[in-house]
C-alpha cells in the first residue's frame, strides 16, 4: 500500500491526512470491533443457555410429532 501511495495510485478520502494515521485508526477499530463480537458472543451463548432448556422443555401442541413423542 505504501508503495502505491508513493507512487500517488492511492490516496485517502481524509483530505490530506497521512495514510498510516487513517490505517492505524482502521487497524484499531477492526481490533475493537472483532473484541465487541466476541463480548457479543458470550452473552449470547450465556443467555441461550439460560433458556435454551425451556425452549426444548415446552414444545407446542402443532409442532408434536404424530406419535406423541
Amino acid at each position: 500500500m505504501r508503495q502505491l501511495q508513493d507512487k500517488g495510485q492511492l490516496m485517502s478520502d481524509y483530505r490530506g491526512e497521512p495514510l498510516d494515521d487513517v490505517l492505524q485508526r482502521f487497524t484499531e477499530s477492526s481490533d475493537a470491533a472483532k473484541d465487541l463480537a466476541g463480548a457479543l458472543h458470550g452473552q449470547l451463548s450465556t443467555a441461550y443457555s439460560a433458556i435454551g432448556r425451556v425452549a426444548y422443555k415446552e414444545q407446542p401442541a402443532e409442532q408434536q410429532s404424530p406419535t406423541g413423542c
